[in-house]
């Protein structure tokens, strides 16, 4: 039940619009609906409180009070999310929403989705950022913002750039081989809307530079001996069996979602821009133990982190 969207609030926290997300959870709305009604079908309709932590112990008739660190908790269901220093600055889902409500009120964005993960623990919203563009002809990638954040303390708060290919719904975060798309603050920091939002104001470069990149990705192909080469490069950090990596299912898979099997692969062909959404589409719709066990892996985990690594690997 682990990193799985969080449905304790008695339906899945999770809304969206236009088409029915891979997973298949979740509220549908409509395009314009306003930020309360998003924050409501979302489930994100709930403060984080704090408490302090209180110890029994045979020397003491009292519950005695741990000093330094505190209890986080749902207002809705009372469920504690994680124990936390006293120096842990909480960003409620209220102002997740809010930032994305001024983004939308300034023009420009529209909220796609938002939700919670792991009972909780994290939440998030995607908005897109104006139209797509071709990679190549009849290959479309458009450009979303994420703000992400967690009450475990397993995550800064992230706002960052992100694609999604429409043919097969892949996302593809595209900080090609810097950070510039992405700004992260620590929960011992303040969150402050207005910053992050003026240091995402690269985020329109960002997306031209994908889009470059992408395109000359998509003129570059690849033979058999260097697609096994480029796998195997891919998984190494993150292969610990006995067989060697090109015997893994990982390796398999990718190679055979390369050489075909992929979603839009007539479109991509064996290009490094095939295998890139090769490598995308194991981790969003195959990889994990079922489907709502990918999305929290494919944005924040070890999945975003195997996609990254891939289009490092790629565009080096």
């Amino acid at each position: 039940m682990a990193h799985m969207i969080d449905e304790t609030s008695g339906a899945a926290a999770i809304a969206f619009i236009g088409q029915t997300p891979w997973h298949g959870l979740g509220q549908a709305l409509t395009a314009g609906a306003d930020i309360g009604t998003w924050t409501r079908e979302a489930r994100l309709d709930y403060s984080v409180l704090e408490s302090p932590v209180l110890y029994r112990t045979a020397a003491a008739s009292e519950p005695e009070l741990f000093k330094g660190r505190k209890v986080l908790h749902r207002s809705d269901t009372g469920g504690a999310l994680a124990v936390v220093s006293d120096g842990y600055h909480v960003v409620q889902p209220a102002e997740v929403m809010g930032f994305f409500e001024r983004l939308v009120g300034l023009g420009g964005f529209q909220l796609e989705t938002a939700g919670a993960l792991s009972y909780g623990r994290r939440v998030w919203a995607l908005a897109s950022v104006g139209a797509g563009a071709d990679v190549v002809d009849g290959d479309v990638v458009k450009p979303y913002l994420l703000l992400g954040t967690s009450y475990d303390g397993t995550m800064a708060t992230v706002a960052k750039f992100t694609t999604i290919r429409v043919v097969c719904n892949n996302t593809i975060t595209a900080a090609l081989n810097d950070t510039q798309g992405t700004v992260r603050v620590l929960h011992s920091e303040r969150f402050d809307p207005e910053a992050v939002r003026l240091e995402l104001g690269i985020v329109a470069n960002n997306w031209e530079r994908f889009l470059v990149q992408s395109r000359k990705l998509a003129k570059v192909e690849m033979n058999a001996a260097e697609a096994d080469s480029f796998v195997a490069e891919l998984l190494k950090p993150y292969h610990s069996g006995r067989l060697d990596v090109t015997e893994s299912r990982a390796f398999k898979r990718i190679r055979a979602l390369f050489d075909g099997a992929s979603i839009g692969n007539e479109l991509a062909g064996a290009s490094r821009w095939g295998m890139l959404n090769a490598v995308t589409e194991l981790v969003d719709h195959e990889r994990g133990r079922s489907d709502n066990t990918r999305l929290e892996s494919a944005w924040f985990g070890t999945g975003a982190s195997i996609k990254s690594r891939a289009l490092e690997l790629l565009t080096a």
